[in-house]
This record gives structure tokens, sequence and C-alpha cells, in this order.
């Protein structure tokens, strides 16, 4: 048990390591092979499946990730953690499982509502299922909780500014960039929003042009203007006759040469 334990420990350690190093191939080596013990201890390898599906998770390996999150809600049921993980690893772009998702989301944060990435990531799910109110409020509360993160920032002037609250996000980008004049990110979101905002009224601006054109767009004829008198401006005459062709090139006549001339 003693040398079970050891093992168990070391391998921990080693796995610790190769994910702080951003050494995710030896990682899942050494924590795959921590989760294969037998008489492991609990910490150790419920913590083993956490890292496990974190790893997993930056990957992209969605379906290993969901297993291991399985096994550490196994042994930690009430962890707000695992189940944001677990909502994030539902969340996918393919293959996405929206209701589990946001069931996990919905227990994460009835166990710590303090959660602003979580709330972030919440206020996001509801966003894309058109559920727009809600989700304004969730990232409403995410901003409280963080107001200095940008991705918290963005997502929730994206929900306003499809709410056409235009006037409140631009308040909170203005907001973040004072709080945060050195920081490129939040002059990009108010880059970004600005130049949105006035794609979106030229599009309108041109739609009422065209609104007010019944007839749609009218091709003028191109006539020929005919042959007037002259105009008579401040004593100047002025022709309104076409242009004549223009003439020839002058050449000289070619001198002939005569037959008593002596070159030299």
């Amino acid at each position: 048990m003693s040398m079970t334990l050891n093992l168990a420990d070391l391998l921990l350690a080693q796995g610790r390591n190769y994910q702080e190093l951003h050494r995710p191939a030896e990682a899942l080596a050494v924590l795959g092979r921590l989760a294969g013990l037998a008489h492991v201890p609990a910490a150790a390898a419920e913590e083993a499946q956490a890292r496990l599906a974190e790893i997993c998770l930056k990957r992209k390996k969605y379906r290993k990730a969901r297993r291991h999150l399985a096994a550490a809600l196994a042994y930690q049921p009430e962890s707000a953690r695992y189940h944001h993980l677990m909502a994030t690893a539902l969340d996918t772009r393919t293959n996405a499982d929206v209701e589990r998702a946001a069931e996990h989301f919905r227990k994460s944060l009835e166990l710590d509502p303090k959660q602003p990435h979580c709330l972030r990531d919440y206020g996001q799910l509801l966003l894309r299922t058109g559920q727009v109110d809600a989700a304004l409020q969730t990232l409403r509360s995410a901003l409280e909780l963080a107001p200095d993160d940008p991705t918290i920032v963005g997502k929730l002037v994206r929900g306003l500014r499809r709410a056409k609250l235009g006037d409140e996000a631009r308040a909170i980008l203005l907001a973040a960039r004072f709080r945060n004049p050195r920081d490129g990110r939040f002059v990009r979101l108010y880059n970004d929003f600005m130049f949105r905002q006035l794609r979106n009224r030229q599009t309108k601006a041109r739609r009422a042009v065209a609104a007010q054109t019944d007839e749609g767009p009218v091709l003028l004829p191109f006539v020929r203007a005919r042959d007037t008198a002259p105009l008579v401006v401040d004593d100047k005459v002025i022709r309104l006759d076409q242009a004549e062709a223009t003439s020839a090139p002058h050449t000289p006549p070619r001198s002939v040469r005569r037959s008593d001339w002596k070159h030299g």
C-alpha cells in the first residue's frame, strides 16, 4: 500500500509539473497512468481526472473530457468548478447538448454564484439560443464581478448591440477604457463597436434613400449637343460647335539632288 501511495504522489506531482510547463502529451501519459492504478487515494484520483479533463478540453477532445469530468463529479458532486467544466464540454460548436449544458451551468452557479467566467459562458449560451433578456441579465452580473475582463465586456457589448441598446454598450466601453487606458484590448473593442455602429447607420441611410425612389434607378440617355450660335460672355466669344478634325502633320518638301552638284 505504501508503495502505491508513493507512486501515486510521484505521478501526480509529475502530472502537475508537465501541465504547468504546457507539455500536454507528457501530462496525459503520466496522469492516465495514475488514473489506471488501483487503490489510489480518492483525492489523488479526483485531481488526476480533473486535470485530464482540463487538458482534453484545451485539445478539443470533448468526449474524453466529459468522461473524465463524470469520474471527477463522482468523487465530488458538489464542485461548482467541475459542473462549469462539464457545461463547457457539452456546449461545443459541433454536437452541442444545450439542455444538459444549461443544467450544469445553473448547478455550478447555484453552488457558487460569484463565478464571472461561468456567468459569461452561461450568458453566451443564452444569447446564442435567443434568450436575450436572460443573457443580458447574466452578463451584467458577470461584469459586476469582473469589470476589467475584456472577454466579459465584449460578450456583454455584443448582447447589448443585438438588443439595440447601443448607448449602454458605448457607456460600458468608455468606462472600461477609462479604467484601463493602456490596455489595447479595450481600445479594439471600442473601435470595433464604433465601426459597426457607423456601418449600421450607413446601411439604414441607403435603405431610406432606396425606399423614397419608387421607380428604382433611372438611366439618363446620352444626347449629342446640337450646333448653336456662339455665346458672348464678357466680350469673349465661346463657340459651341463641334471641334474639327486635326490636320495632318506638316513635313517640309523633299529636296531633289541635281546631277551637276558635287559632293565632298
